[in-house]
């Protein structure tokens, strides 16, 4: 069976940064690896992912049911058209940006829908296709809201000298930023919500720090992922070595 890893945290955490490492080092392993992105990945992904992004009818929001609808049937094509297909095979690692626990977060605990229905939701759309480990990269939101430049963090952020700082943003065009753009409630909110998940399974969930540095990040994440059952198997059938030790990972 493939290895399933997925990758989790509120916006700006830098989930996203650990899932491109971790696929390439993977890859130098000379380990077969899909890299997946929630929604996307599939065709009606694609067109989802621009719907709920994009806002293709203006300042028109979409209800959060609707929202919660949108996510499934995208969740429900990946494991249908790729997931269903990839998890059998051997050796393969699957690394995914975000995918159901996602949806607990920002659904049930974030637009405050009901926890029972989005759990049945997901249930349907995953058709029990979970992940082996899902990383939760945790920052405080008003932290990782700075990273990508949102407007709720800028409004408090402020030198000594009482002068507003430029917050960092990230390559999204600014009509997509629809979560970002949330109250810092809501983010709050999504937070507890990934905890709440963590405190459910947590033989499944590694917590890490995300306001350390990327490398710093990475180096938790590698140690968790060689200390694995599936990856060990992984790594003595490609007849590589069977561990990477940490420094050599950020040589440049």
């Amino acid at each position: 069976m493939a290895l399933f890893i997925s990758f989790e945290g509120g916006e700006g955490s830098g989930k996203t940064t650990q899932v491109e490492r971790l696929v390439r080092e993977f890859t130098a392993s000379g380990i077969p690896t899909i890299q997946l992105h929630e929604p996307g990945s599939t065709n009606l992904g694609l067109h989802i992912r621009q719907i709920i992004k994009g806002r293709p009818w203006g300042s028109e929001t979409i209800s959060p049911t609707a929202e919660l609808f949108l996510f499934a049937a995208a969740r429900a094509e990946l494991v249908s058209k790729v997931l269903a297909h990839q998890v059998t095979r051997d050796p393969l690692v699957i690394v995914a940006d975000r995918y159901a626990d996602s949806t607990i977060a920002y659904q049930a605990y974030g637009r405050r829908l009901p926890l029972d229905l989005v759990e049945a939701a997901n249930r349907l759309a995953t058709g029990g296709v979970m992940p082996d480990v899902t990383f939760l990269i945790d920052a405080p939101p008003a932290d990782g809201l700075k990273r990508v430049g949102a407007l709720q963090a800028q409004l408090f952020d402020f030198d000594m000298d009482g002068r507003g700082t430029e917050a960092q943003g990230r390559m999204d065009n600014e009509s997509s930023r629809r979560f970002e753009e949330e109250p810092l409630a809501f983010h709050e909110r999504v937070r507890r919500g990934y905890h709440a998940l963590v405190r459910a399974e947590p033989d499944r969930w590694v917590t890490v720090d995300g306001l350390m540095s990327a490398d710093e990040v990475f180096g938790e994440v590698w140690e968790t992922v060689q200390s694995l059952d599936k990856f060990r198997a992984m790594r003595a059938g490609s007849g590589a070595a069977p561990e990477t030790p940490l420094e050599s990972l950020f040589a440049v």
